[in-house]
């Protein structure tokens, strides 16, 4: 059974804001405006995703990063895997997890979904490319939009979420976020290109039944994100205080700009008006000026930095000494410069304001609102309150400051951002091995592993067809990228029993990021440095830079891990991959599709036109090696030859003792021939086997038999 959060949906009854919403609905005018006079709470973050009733359903208007609430989810699916048993050794269980959700994201429509992050990292680039495989759908909030298929599927009878934006993800696969649910954020597009914060302000107050007109300037802001309950007059505080706008008549929102009136004090602004409305004696135009104390030292803004992935930011503005600072934060998203430019016009605007003015004028200026400003022969003057009585209206006027300091530096800080650099195309490279240290294989595998040239590559998605393209399904994800690249030279062939000393193989990695360090001979001796050169694995000791992304690589161990047939066949151009374990996808496959040929291709954000690759399935990682040290004597009439058998199950010689085969019997496959062809084949169950004495040249060819044929060892007899 799914689980459906009616709570957050039905708290959106009254309105998109949530608990704003709840706060203010059932007052007047003035009162849904200014609130109960609460004090403004913590600015909300957007990128804390919540998974609860009763959540506020977040306001965003223009650019903005958010989480939302998870308001549908089904029981998390596992898919269990099992592997080995029986003679091979123990059994492998493994698990994997996948869940289908959906997230809620704002109230009303928007215009789409950019960038995807999970557990900070980014999931989905500015393009829409995913860096690792999911299917997301995305509901923009429309009135007419449908029920989700999958929530239709699970629930039956399930709410459409009309006017609501969300997203649905299917089979989010866990294991890339240790098997639970990732904390995700997302960058919405509530609205083309920059938002006039007057006009987000006044849409805002519509969703709560009030209607605000706007006139004059308001700064341009990338966002608007109000995601906690909070009233009204919590979100409009601080804007009106930090843009330097005021509130008219309970419904006009006047920003710093404006029309200018010119008035002269000395004629129609006198003091005193009598009822026929021209000025008479009386007190004249009264002017005071504030203590310093009125006005801060410094301003200080908090904000949603865009240039660091919407975290917070903090831009102080100073223009004396001094130790009183005034700050709060605005929920909008801004760049460092113009926060930076914010404060200091208002730092600007909070020094003038300490001087102040008292006009008395005729009752003719009745059209006159707090917010007008007003061009007097001393200076530019802001209406802050007006009062009629007895046909005379008094004005109660702030100095506006008329030039502003030029623009200061600003610097928003280091972030630790996952920055969306194109991926570009992924190499992949996929390899039939022997086991790896540490590993016995007891099926087929394939180790496949990837990078890009392009410095935004991260992963990819594999995709693997078995039925020759007419189908692909999911293998996995590449965990990381691998250092590889291709060979410059041959390396020339050598003696794999012991250390190759003269032969030297340059490569040329696929990127100039990548690097190649030389290490001791015990460490190689340990494991390290283990890569793979055509179809041998080697190891070095040393790695000498000969140009951007070149090495020299020598002092070497050759046909590591039963590959010593491969140190002849090696040509310009062959690929080099470093093997580390940790950062290559596995994909087993059943014993019965050993010799046929399967389709891999890269499924990454810039691997749209990626052409599948031909993999045949040779078993490497089940065939066993190749036996050693071939004899043979002639005792009477008879040939004797016997060998010493190598061993998948362990590479190293651990307490001077012989390892187990690693094979489920022993067996071995004898064929003698001469010039004209076969003469004699067998099955042996023990590395010995006689046969009657011929005349020569002979040869015999001795492999073991396990899961598939091993490899051959052949001995010449004169």
């Amino acid at each position: 059974m799914a689980t459906l959060v009616f709570g957050v949906v039905g708290r959106a009854v009254l309105g998109p804001i949530g608990g704003l919403i709840g706060t203010i609905v059932g007052s007047g005018v003035d009162r849904r405006l200014f609130g109960g006079g609460r004090q403004a709470g913590r600015q909300a973050t957007p990128e804390i995703q919540a998974a609860s009733y009763g959540e506020p359903i977040p306001f965003v208007r223009g650019r903005m990063r958010v989480s939302g609430n998870v308001i549908w989810a089904s029981p998390v699916r596992e898919s269990v895997s099992r592997s080995g048993g029986g003679k091979r050794g123990p059994a492998t269980t493994s698990y994997s997890y996948s869940a289908s959700f959906a997230v809620l994201l704002c109230a009303g429509a928007i215009s789409g979904v950019g960038r995807v992050w999970a557990d900070g990292k980014l999931m989905r680039d500015a393009n829409g490319q995913w860096l690792i495989p999911a299917t997301m759908r995305i509901h923009g909030g429309s009135e007419r939009q449908a029920v989700d298929p999958l929530i239709a599927v699970a629930e039956g009878e399930a709410p459409a979420f009309r006017g609501l934006a969300y997203v649905v993800f299917e089979d989010l696969a866990l294991a890339e976020f240790g098997n639970r649910l990732p904390n995700l954020s997302f960058e919405l597009l509530a609205g083309e290109g920059p938002v006039n914060l007057g006009q987000a302000v006044a849409e805002l107050a519509g969703t709560a039944g009030v209607r605000l007109d706007v006139a004059g300037e308001f700064t341009t802001v990338a966002g608007l994100y109000v995601g906690s309950a909070s009233s009204l007059s919590d979100v409009m505080a601080p804007v009106l205080r930090y843009t330097g706008s005021a509130l008219s008549g309970g419904a006009r929102l006047v920003g710093s700009g404006g029309v200018v009136k010119e008035l002269d004090p000395a004629g129609e602004a006198q003091s005193a008006a009598g009822g026929d409305g021209r000025a008479t004696g009386g007190d004249r135009d009264r002017q005071r000026r504030l203590s310093a104390s009125h006005a801060p030292d410094a301003v200080e803004i908090s904000y949603y930095d865009v240039d660091r992935d919407y975290q917070a930011g903090l831009q102080r503005s100073r223009l004396k000494p001094g130790e009183r600072i005034e700050g709060g934060g605005l929920p909008v998203a801004l760049d460092a410069a113009a926060a930076k430019r914010l404060c200091t016009d208002m730092l600007v605007r909070l020094a003038a304001g300490r001087q102040h003015r008292t006009l008395r004028l005729p009752w003719r200026f009745l059209g006159m609102k707090p917010g007008d400003r007003l061009a007097l022969p001393d200076g530019l003057w802001r209406v802050r309150e007006l009062r009629f009585e007895t046909f005379v209206i008094s004005l109660d006027l702030v100095r506006v400051a008329e030039t502003t300091p030029p623009s200061q530096v600003s610097d928003g800080g280091r972030g630790l951002l996952h920055r969306d650099a194109p991926a570009g195309p992924s190499r992949l490279e996929v390899m039939d091995l022997p086991p790896l240290p540490g590993e016995l294989p007891d099926r087929p595998r394939l180790l496949i592993a990837g990078a890009g040239a392009a410095p935004g590559w991260r992963r990819a998605g594999v995709m693997v067809s078995l039925d020759g393209g007419a189908s692909y399904a999911l293998a996995g994800v590449i965990p990381a990228p691998v250092v590889m690249g291709s060979a410059l030279t041959a390396l020339p062939s050598a003696n794999p029993a012991g250390w190759d000393e003269v032969g030297s193989v340059d490569v040329a990695l696929l990127s100039e990021g990548m690097w190649l360090e030389g290490r001791e001979r015990n460490s190689v001796l340990a494991g390290a440095n283990l890569a793979v050169l055509g179809r041998e694995i080697i190891q070095y000791c040393r790695a000498a830079p000969i140009g951007p992304g070149r090495f020299r690589l020598s002092g070497l161990l050759r046909g590591r891990r039963g590959s010593e047939w491969a140190v002849a066949d090696h040509v310009p151009g062959e690929r080099f991959v470093l093997l580390d374990p940790a950062s290559l996808l596995e994909l087993p496959l059943p014993l019965e599709r050993l010799g046929e040929t399967i389709l891999v291709r890269a499924a990454g954000s810039g691997d749209v036109d990626a052409l599948p690759l031909a993999v045949p399935i040779g078993g490497e990682a089940v065939r066993p090696l190749r036996p050693v040290h071939l004899r043979s004597v002639k005792v009477g009439g008879e040939l004797r030859f016997s060998w010493i058998p190598q061993s998948r199950a362990g590479f190293g010689w651990p307490g001077l003792a012989d390892v187990p085969l690693g094979e489920a019997q022993p067996a071995w496959r004898v064929t003698l021939r001469d010039a004209a062809g076969q003469i004699e084949t067998a099955t042996v169950e023990a590395p010995a086997w006689e046969c009657a004495d011929r005349p020569g040249p002979l040869w015999l060819d001795v492999a073991q038999v396990g899961a598939t044929l091993g490899r051959t060892a052949t001995l010449a007899i004169a």
